[in-house]
């Protein structure tokens, strides 16, 4: 039997492919729609030398939304000189990117890319860039040349008797853009079946048709096309634990199955309790969708409080979900203390990793829960309630009464406060290399200017503490924290670098986290203080964020995504090493977003 293999032999196979390997690789990635999955491979590459790889980098990047970093690589790399349809076009793709990305579509911006777009197609011919064209010249309010544009597409995709997914969808989009509505249905009914009709393509599609339907507007009847082709939903799942007997189980299960199919669920993101965690699970892995487990603290203790008790049958069947699962994240690396809330944060986490997924797809994220007629007095419950009060769409099979397993007791409490909050660490760059003369300088300029911007908001600051050059502050949300982040990450730029004597550019590197932590008095200080494993966590991302960013972890970008109408992005940067041997974590760079959601 061969030994299972360990994530740093899955580092070690990863780098030791050769490019085209890891093109094949990461084009399948982005295919199924795992961005964070085709980032994380095309950057192993270690060096930049490889154009095709360099190409799938920004690539990858602009559909993950990063449009400005996704420019900068593009010129950075020299793509432009690399030729062929797709590098060309892709410059096009992000101008119009970044058109869209602001308050309103800016119709010069538009017009710029569509004309590039047209420099394309005449270069090379290709239907892709003439179809975008023609869109984003319909969209800026040009309708005859999208009228022309959009024919000559037709026209051309229809002789050539092409039959894969982006030719029919190409000439959907040219019938769709004359007003041709019931033609474009027809070439999406015959794409759709195309063999190569993935996640990733019809999520392309899909954002495509959107922004045209949101220029023209409802009267177009345009909007039964995208039911089409939207890709699968995302789904978060729960429910209560529970015994089971088959009797009961071919009922919930035949009920969530027509749930699953009717929705067409493609990703599910959830815990492994025993019960409808595990069932819901098993489904969606039937139906041949990925699922991710988000475990809420250490795998030990949540199989010792939320499995076990329910016989080792339920054991087995989450070890077996487990060995199929796309990904196992831990909301937090802790030991169960006994409290719900654990439970509840490892909750918001994983109905925040759904939306990020599905806001990455351009799907809609969906909650599955199998939960009895009185459970919206459990937590199940209550994870409906959040879903649903924070704008969300819950399925809902209903259980007849359950019969519960005998839980443990909880490990002895702790009489010390815990509460989860937003954790926020600093430190600005070179300050052990200052010349000793600068040092008040930097006093002045650097900690007072942060004071100053911190104390903006005062209202939401439960503590704060400084050492050297260093920050940290505990705030009452991730809202709040994203907030006061960015306000100091902004005024700090406004340090004078040539009078310090550091590299110009050079601003406080910020990292940010969510999560439970203890809160008791420390009689050095004599005030109130913050601590525990999530503390920890967080002082070891700020090292690794680049001077003048502000980083934050997945679960800190989870919880900020179950907000309504938050003002931010969170773009994907990678799975980091984090030092002094404290693992390997996804993290993302913290944004405004510029249109203000």
């Amino acid at each position: 039997m061969n030994a299972p293999v360990t994530p740093e032999r899955a580092l070690e196979q990863a780098a030791a492919r050769t490019p085209d390997q890891r093109a094949r690789s990461v084009r399948a990635a982005l295919g199924r729609g795992d961005l964070l999955g085709a980032f994380d491979e095309v950057v192993r590459r270690g060096d930049t030398d490889n154009p095709d790889l360099n190409y799938l980098e920004v690539l990858t990047l602009a559909r993950l939304g990063d449009t400005e970093r996704a420019l900068k690589l593009y010129d950075d790399y020299h793509l432009e000189e690399i030729g062929g349809v797709d590098p060309l076009s892709l410059k096009a793709r992000l101008l119009k990117d970044q058109a869209f990305d602001a308050p309103s579509p800016d119709p010069e911006r538009l017009l710029e890319a569509a004309k590039l777009y047209e420099a394309v197609h005449k270069r090379t011919n290709s239907t892709y860039p003439a179809i975008n064209a023609a869109t984003l010249a319909r969209i800026a309010g040009r309708p005859r040349l999208a009228r022309s544009l959009a024919k000559r597409v037709a026209d051309d995709t229809s002789a050539s008797g092409a039959t894969d997914y982006f030719s029919l969808a190409t000439l959907a989009e040219a019938l769709a853009v004359m007003g041709d509505v019931a033609g474009a249905r027809a070439a999406l009914e015959q794409a759709i079946k195309a063999p190569d009709a993935d996640v990733g393509a019809r999520s392309t599609t899909v954002l495509q048709l959107r922004r045209l339907i949101a220029a023209l507007g409802d009267d177009h009847g345009m909007e039964p096309l995208l039911e089409l082709i939207e890709p699968p939903k995302v789904a978060m799942f729960c429910g209560n634990i529970f015994l089971s007997t088959p009797e009961l189980e071919a009922d919930l299960a035949g009920r969530m199955r027509a749930v699953i199919a009717r929705e067409d669920v493609g990703f599910g993101y959830g815990a492994l309790a025993a019960g409808a965690d595990i069932m819901i699970a098993e489904l969606l892995l039937e139906a041949g969708a990925e699922v991710h487990v988000v475990l809420p603290f250490a795998e030990a203790d949540f199989l010792e409080q939320s499995v076990t008790p329910a016989g080792q049958d339920w054991v087995a069947r989450y070890h077996a979900i487990r060995e199929r699962a796309a990904s196992i994240t831990f909301a937090s690396n802790m030991s169960y203390m006994g409290e719900m809330a654990q439970f509840a944060y490892g909750s918001k986490v994983s109905m925040g990793m759904a939306r990020l997924r599905a806001r990455q797809l351009n799907a809609e994220a969906v909650q599955l829960v199998i939960v009895e007629e009185r459970g919206e007095r459990t937590l199940s419950g209550s994870d409906v309630t959040a879903w649903r009060d924070t704008g969300g769409r819950a399925e809902v099979v209903i259980a007849p009464k359950l019969t519960r397993p005998v839980m443990p007791p909880p490990p002895p409490q702790i009489d010390v406060e815990r509460g989860a909050y937003g954790l926020m660490f600093t430190d600005y760059p070179g300050f052990s290399k200052l010349d000793e003369r600068v040092l008040p300088l930097f006093w002045e300029d650097v900690m007072v200017r942060a004071a100053r911007s911190l104390e903006q908001h005062g209202e939401v600051i439960r503590s704060g503490n400084t050492w050297g050059d260093a920050i940290f502050a505990v705030f009452q949300n991730a809202p709040t924290a994203a907030q006061a982040a960015l306000d100091l990450c902004e005024e700090l730029k406004k340090v004078d670098c040539k009078a310090l004597g550091v590299r110009e550019g050079t601003a406080m590197r910020i990292a940010l986290h969510y999560g439970p932590t203890y809160s008791g008095y420390d009689p050095v200080t004599r005030r109130t203080t913050y601590y525990g494993t999530e503390v920890s966590r967080a002082a070891r991302i700020e090292p690794v964020t680049p001077s003048g960013a502000v980083y934050v972890t997945e679960p800190f970008a989870a919880v900020l995504e179950m907000e309504k109408n938050h003002p931010f992005d969170c773009d994907y940067v990678g799975k980091i090493a984090l030092p002094k041997g404290y693992g390997t974590y996804p993290l993302y760079r913290l944004s405004r977003n510029p249109a203000g959601r």
